[in-house]
């Protein structure tokens, strides 16, 4: 009776953060119809002061989901796999090094998507360049062409004389064409790609939190957990989805990020409850490490590459920043207190 209610509570949690989150992700954009956040220009809306509050509200639970929450636990993950001879032991600190690598890995995910994309970009304005200097060009031609037709003087014949017709000179405006500026501007980094860096960085980590709640073994520290990762995931939801709107990014790539985040930490629960019907979840595992480590670095390129990257912004989007921090800071605790001393088994 305990195992089956165990599994009603896991498979409710699944429903509940799915819906849940879902509604957190397209709730900027029920309020955008009363705030108007996006009917500013597209240049100011990511300053407009409740925006940069809520964003960095986002990258202080960001810090102190990378340092205090994931980080820890791929220390603990990978000293285990060590110590159980999993893994080999390196003369470097392996945990920081894959956080490391997830951090280039993004670096360099969006660098090669801007490259690619940036590359098409300066294709089409230079075709467009081109075509406009050969429309000033044929413009330029016309202009002289009616010119010298102004400043050629008729001869008329009035009874067997020959009149010189005075012709009126009209001024016309020579527009050279080295003197034409061509602008040439960097081009601008696609909208998708916003949201993009975001979604990859957080999908790991809530697909590792869900599994969290699906490795638990029993119906109260389930929802315990529930509530803390919930708490966690749903102002990542909302900080998520208004970013993502803020970019202007096209509606039907916003709705596939939105739903890709909302629907991973169910999954993890899946993955969870499949991990407990076979092994003990107090076994290391060397993917779970691996990922984690790498999740935690490309979580960390995205805080301070998209979200808290501003320039003396002010002291209320420093203390917003704060309490981000120091919620999530409050909700480690609480998880912590909850699990309570975990420890790993190395498999027989």
């Amino acid at each position: 009776m305990n195992d089956h209610d165990l599994l009603v509570a896991k498979i409710v949690v699944i429903v509940v953060m799915l819906l849940v989150t879902l509604i957190f992700c397209f709730l900027p954009y029920v309020l955008d119809r009363w705030f108007k956040w996006t009917r500013r220009a597209k240049s100011n809306a990511r300053e407009f002061f409740a925006v940069l509050c809520l964003l960095n509200f986002g990258g202080g639970v960001l810090i102190a989901t990378t340092f205090i929450h994931i980080l820890p636990a791929v220390v603990g993950v990978v000293g285990a796999l060590q110590k159980c001879h999993m893994l080999a032991w390196t003369p470097f600190a392996l945990p920081e090094m894959l956080m490391c690598t997830g951090f280039f890995v993004m670096y360099a995910i969006e660098e090669l998507m801007y490259f690619v994309v940036g590359r098409r970009q300066r294709q089409k304005r230079k075709a467009k360049q081109l075509q406009l200097q050969l429309n000033k060009e044929q413009a330029i031609m016309q202009c002289c062409e009616k010119q010298v037709q102004l400043n050629q003087s008729p001869v008329e014949t009035v009874q067997g004389e020959t009149v010189q017709v005075e012709t009126v000179q009209v001024e016309t405006v020579q527009v050279e064409p080295e003197h034409v500026e061509l602008m040439d501007v960097e081009p601008e980094q696609p909208n998708w790609m916003r949201g993009l860096g975001i979604i990859v960085a957080l999908s790991l980590h809530e697909l590792f939190g869900g599994m969290a709640i699906g490795l638990e073994e029993s119906v109260d520290t389930v929802w315990f957990m529930c509530a803390a990762i919930a708490c966690h995931k749903l102002v990542l939801a909302f900080c998520i989805g208004m970013e993502i709107m803020m970019a202007h990014t096209r509606w039907l790539i916003a709705v596939i990020y939105l739903l890709v985040f909302s629907i991973v930490t169910p999954i993890g629960v899946g993955i969870g409850i499949a991990v407990t019907e076979n092994s003990s979840a107090n076994v290391p595992s060397i993917p779970a490490g691996i990922l984690q480590g790498i999740a935690c670095g490309t979580l960390l390129y995205v805080v301070y590459f998209e979200i808290v990257a501003k320039n003396h912004a002010g002291w209320r989007i420093f203390l917003c920043s704060l309490g981000g921090f120091l919620l999530m800071f409050g909700l480690q605790i609480a998880v912590v207190e909850a699990a309570g001393n975990s420890s790993y088994v190395c498999p027989n």
